[in-house]
Formats: structure tokens, sequence, C-alpha cells
């Protein structure tokens, strides 16, 4: 039986009112629009070999703290660590979060750099959709991501990421193609913006070249994803956090961030007090994004892990459980399908505990199976949601 985790957990009433909603999403989220941009990678993804048996026997390095031991004890001397790949695909922001709302027949304006003069043939399956449009302006980066069943390592090439900037948007997708596609769009995302150096300069030109020429604002959604902010300056991130607040102003903003993010914004604000994400029993998550968005007053605060989803408005504050597994067999790309999951919940009219928990659900079948769910997939787990939030469950067919 269920217990509620703390005074803001609403996972059982939230799970009854969806499916009483499913249906009607369903005929909802074709109708819907969305404009992604700017990156884009490749993503070669690895497991680590602990030890080996025989040319096909071998035991994974299951858990991010053995590797960090073998790296601390042979600092000083070398080692060899062998990894075997899971797969090789196309990956970022923008494709990774394209994947996810195609899965739910949502209408893709993909603007991004998925290679150039030609598109690269990873990303070619997106191309060749009729629900995306793909509109190519740059190369992609490349990224090697180690996945362990507590986390992953991305360690990534960022030169072409950091060429992409707004005077190359304009000379190769056009001031007015980028006006008409937005105009187009009910979501907007645009992101990683710790990873893509001048994200914040597109984000200036988003506000002062693109929004004055927008109608309807107030029904669309502007959502981004910092990635990991450890190496900006709080400086940067102040600046970052009053540009959304000044977009906020037009359209409503959603900032997702995983815990990790949080503690990192936490930090950056002298008037919240910084999370410590080692509380037991995720403490100082439970009111985290509350406390953050009394400060920065955006329409939706959310902060996600493998454990638990909160979002946070101006005026209310909602926690849902999340299907965890210990065991989750994909992980890069888990973020970016939680993100897609509230944007188009809240782009359909769903209150925002329901559009955490189908983001829950997104995510949950994502690190199962590696595979962007269609929405009889969203809908089966979600009417077994509980059962895999009480067992710990890695299969999902």
């Amino acid at each position: 039986m269920y217990e509620k985790q703390n005074d803001y957990d609403v996972t059982i009433e939230t799970l009854d009112s969806i499916k009483q909603k499913l249906s009607s999403l369903n005929e909802i989220l074709p109708k819907k629009t969305c404009f992604l941009g700017v990156d884009g990678y490749i993503d070669s993804l690895y497991s680590l070999c602990q030890s080996r048996e025989s040319a096909t026997e071998w035991t994974r390095m299951d858990n991010m703290k053995t590797f960090g031991d073998l790296i601390v004890d042979v600092a000083g001397s070398s080692a060899n660590v062998e990894r075997v790949l899971k797969r090789k695909i196309s990956g970022g922001f923008a494709p990774n979060s394209c994947k996810a709302f195609n899965g739910l027949d949502i209408k893709l304006f993909l603007v991004a750099a998925l290679g150039y003069p030609e598109i690269h043939e990873l990303f070619k399956s997106l191309e060749e959709k009729e629900s995306i449009d793909a509109f190519s302006f740059s190369n992609p980066g490349e990224t090697i991501g180690l996945e362990f069943n507590d986390g992953k390592i991305m360690l990534s090439d960022f030169e072409n990421i950091l060429n992409i900037d707004w005077d190359l948007l304009i000379e190769r997708i056009g001031l007015e193609k980028l006006l008409d596609l937005i105009e187009k769009s009910d979501i907007i995302g645009l992101g990683h913006w710790s990873l893509v150096q001048n994200l914040g300069e597109i984000w200036a030109h988003f506000l002062y070249d693109i929004i004055p020429s927008i109608k309807e604002l107030k029904n669309k959604l502007f959502f981004v994803d910092l990635a990991d902010i450890k190496k900006r300056s709080k400086k940067d991130i102040l600046e970052m956090l009053a540009m959304l607040g000044n977009i906020n102003y037009h359209l409503p903003v959603m900032l997702s961030l995983n815990d990790q993010e949080a503690f990192g914004i936490s930090q950056a604000l002298d008037d919240v007090k910084t999370i410590n994400p080692d509380n037991k029993d995720f403490k100082d998550y439970i009111e985290g994004g509350k406390k953050i968005n009394e400060v920065l007053k955006l329409s939706y605060v959310v902060i996600h892990s493998p454990h638990f989803a909160t979002i946070s408005t101006m005026d209310n504050h909602y926690w849902i459980t999340q299907a965890y597994t210990s065991k989750a067999k994909f992980t890069t790309g888990a973020g970016d399908h939680f993100h897609s999951g509230v944007a188009a919940g809240l782009a359909c009219g769903l209150t925002p505990p329901e559009a955490i928990l189908i983001a829950n659900a997104l995510t949950g079948i994502f690190v199962r199976t590696g595979n962007s769910p269609n929405f009889t997939e969203l809908s089966q787990f979600i009417e077994s949601y509980i059962e895999y939030v009480e067992n710990d469950n890695p299969e999902f067919s």
C-alpha cells in the first residue's frame, strides 16, 4: 500500500485523475507543435568491463563508485579500462527531446546541429519522418557516455558546438524562417544552456528579435534544460536566470533541473538555503523547488531525480514519486524524455502534477528499454504505475 512521502506528495490522486484523461490526451497531442534547438551530438554509449572470463563472458562495472575507486587507486600510475559499446545514436537536447515528442505524435520543427552541409547518417531517421521538419545548420559534437546503474559520465567533444551562435543561425536558417517556425509552435525548447556556450546570446535574441513579432505568446510554453552547470560561474548563472525571468514576462517558462542542477542553482541564489544532496530521504528536495521559485518567480520550476519529481508554480508546489529501478538499462537521454513529458503535458492543459507524472512514466519506460515510448506504451505504464513504484522492476515490455 503506497504511503505519502511528504505533505506535498500527490502521487495517488494525480494518478487517479490522469487515468481519466488519457483518452482525451491522446486526441490532443497530435494537434500540438514544438520548436527545438540548437545542439546535436553523436552519442557512443558504453558499459565498462570489471572482469572478463572469456571472449563472450564478462562482468559489468555496475556503479560509479567502483569506477571512481579504481581511478583513485591507480593515481600516479596507469590503468586500462575496457569499454563495451551498447549503441551509437544521435543525441543532445534537441534530437533526444525530438524523439520523445515524436513518440507522442507531436509535430516537430528541429533546428539543430545535425551535420552541415549534409545531415549525418545517424540523424537521417529523424529527417525522414513526416512529422519532423529538420533544419540543420552545423555539425554535431561527439560524446562518449559511460553508463552505470546509478548514473552516467559524459565525455564530450564540444568543438562544433562552441561554434553555434546567433549569427550562424541567421546565416544558415534565416530570421524569417525562425519567426515562421516559432509562430507555428505551441512549445519552444532551447538547450542545453551550460554546454552551448553562446546559448545565452541566442536567448537574448529570442527575447528581443523574435518575441515582439509572435502572436498569442501566453498560449505558448518556453522550456529549458540547463545540463551540468558546475563549470559555469555564479555570475553566468545569475545572468541566465535573470534572462529567463525576462522571457517569462512575455510567455510561460518551464525550467527543468535534475537534482544536481537544482543543488547548483541553490548555491548560486543568496536568498535560498543551499540544498544538501546527501540528506536522507531527499529532505532538502521536498521544498527545494518551492524555495527556488519564491526567488525566480517563473511559471514552472521542475526538479527531477530517479526517485521523485517536483513542480513549483508561483502559487503551488507538488511532489510525485518516480517509478524507480536500480537497474536502469539506459540513462543518457532520460532527462530529455522527462522534460519533454512535462512540456507536452502542460501544453495539452494537464495540471502541473499530472504533467510531471506523465514525464515520470515516459522516463520510466525509457530507462528500461532505451526507446521513446508511444502513447499506447505510456498508457500501459501508467496503468501499472504504482506497481513500478513499489517494486524495483527493471523490465517493461
